[in-house]
């Protein structure tokens, strides 16, 4: 059956584009037989989510990256600590490779797959941004309605003779 990734629905008869069947996808098909879970679907993504799954993917991307750099850093820091301190620990180095491998498996909890060359894809990609015109309310936002009354200036004087009864002459 042949299954929109975004939406969950059946893109029979729909133009629709392929998604990529890679590394992490036929792992999660693994793990799935292995469970006898398994559908088999073919994954796609149809013409009316293609923009939103670009934008996941796009995010994916941004947040591997941030990861494998953080990462790296991580091992670096870690591992340049250990030579500093002129003892070489075998298992702090292991510890400091286990904790990048976590940083880099967290974006995988929103991991978005690539899809297959399509013009569907180039014709999304070329399309300009739908931005609103300007002045135009975005939507979602609360209506304004009359500004609240000015807030009056604070009173001074009390606190000015307050001070002044304080002060010896």
């Amino acid at each position: 059956m042949k299954v929109c990734i975004t939406c969950q629905q059946s893109v029979e008869g729909k133009k629709a584009v392929p998604v990529k069947e890679d590394r992490v996808i036929r792992a999660i098909r693994a793990i799935k037989k292995a469970l006898r879970i398994a559908q088999m679907n073919e994954l796609y993504v149809c013409e009316a989510d293609i923009k939103k799954h670009l934008d996941h993917r796009r995010a994916f991307e941004k947040m591997m990256l941030f990861a494998s750099v953080l990462a790296g850093l991580i091992v670096v820091l870690l591992i340049g600590l250990l030579v500093l301190s002129g003892r070489f620990d075998l298992w702090a180095m292991f510890s400091s490779l286990v904790i990048a491998g976590f940083v880099l498996m967290l974006p995988l909890f929103r991991y978005a797959p690539a899809l297959e060359a399509s013009p569907l894809v180039t014709a999304a990609l070329a399309a300009p941004p739908v931005r609103p015109p300007a002045g135009a309310i975005p939507p979602g936002t609360p209506p304004v309605g009359p500004e609240p009354p000015p807030v009056p200036p604070l009173e001074r004087a009390g606190k000015k003779k307050a001070w002044k009864a304080g002060k010896k002459k």
